[in-house]
């Protein structure tokens, strides 16, 4: 990392800088130096005094290559045939020739450890995560890191970034996690649920995939539902003067959070939400009133009583 550093401050306009600059493996290691990474090493690390070398042969200076993102020390490819010259003439081509083409490489699963050598502080917490305690049976090669962002190799050679390697970035394609939540994505789509499946929010902005304080099963923090849920909905947050103690409970008391078939992602529809808890054996009677001839009239929270259900600072009956 230190070396591939040094490169980028001596090119700084270079593309595609990484470990394979001066290693011929994707993650670089001691003893695998390619011709461009030993000579490096002999030269002390003078980028410039190499750059009109050519460590691989291939007819192009080393800073060349570096500024046009092509290794310096790889062995060159396979030479391309020339339709001009005939199925018995071979020749180079220039590098800029589109008349032969290697097939597309594929990533390959790298493990988790290639993945912390950049990520130092997401590979540390994600090693306490729920995630990190799955278990894929043996002889799958996608584990930790990969599980859920894909095969690492073509991502760690090209040194990184946002995207770059086919990498998967689940706040922007959540069908990583609908991979093996695939209840939460029937819920998404209920007729009222939160706008993922629209692009509009990710799962990572509710759950920390990563995180090492969670509830169990959610990755949600250990600061609870309740905090997930004010990030948006500031106004129902409090404190009041009188509050509504089924939110000690977690807003998903009364919220299916995902999706729901009832308006406002209700978990039961106008009051049988409400009666869930507020009833008694002396039925309509609620409280010390009798709701006999108020119950027809609407919902609890829209009939014109209780409509300050997340709690008020006006009324003790949350009443605005």
């Amino acid at each position: 990392m230190v070396n591939q550093s040094a490169a980028k401050k001596a090119y700084p306009n270079a593309k595609g800088i990484s470990c394979k600059t001066c290693h011929q493996n994707a993650i670089g290691r001691g003893g695998d130096l390619n011709a461009y990474g030993a000579a490096l090493q002999r030269g002390k690390l003078d980028f410039k005094a190499l750059e009109n070398q050519d460590s691989d042969g291939d007819g192009v200076p080393n800073g060349k290559e570096l500024e046009a993102g092509t290794p310096p020390g790889e062995t060159p490819p396979k030479p391309a045939l020339s339709k001009a010259e005939g199925p018995s003439a071979w020749r180079w081509l220039p590098l800029e020739s589109t008349a032969w083409a290697a097939p597309e490489e594929k990533a390959e699963y790298v493990g988790s450890e290639t993945c912390a050598a950049c990520h130092a502080k997401e590979a540390k917490e994600f090693k306490r995560s729920t995630h990190a305690r799955i278990s894929i049976p043996e002889g799958v090669p996608a584990q930790g890191c990969e599980m859920c962002h894909g095969p690492g190799s073509l991502h760690a050679a090209a040194g990184g970034g946002k995207g770059v390697g086919g990498i998967i970035n689940p706040r922007k394609d959540p069908s990583a996690c609908f991979a093996c939540h695939l209840d939460k994505k029937a819920e998404f789509k209920l007729p009222f649920h939160h706008p993922v499946m629209e692009g509009k929010m990710s799962c990572a902005d509710c759950h920390s995939a990563h995180g090492e304080e969670i509830r169990p099963w959610t990755a949600t923090s250990m600061e609870g539902v309740n905090e997930a849920c004010f990030k948006c909905h500031k106004e129902q947050r409090g404190p009041f003067a009188w509050e509504h103690e089924a939110l000690r409970e977690g807003c998903t008391t009364c919220h299916k959070v995902h999706g729901s078939i009832h308006d406002k992602m209700l978990v039961a529809r106008d009051n049988n939400l409400c009666l869930r808890c507020h009833t008694q054996g002396n039925f309509p009677t609620i409280g010390k009133q009798n709701h006999g001839g108020r119950l027809p009239q609407g919902t609890c929270f829209s009939a014109g009583c209780h409509t300050a259900v997340h709690g008020s600072n006006f009324d003790d009956h949350l009443r605005y």
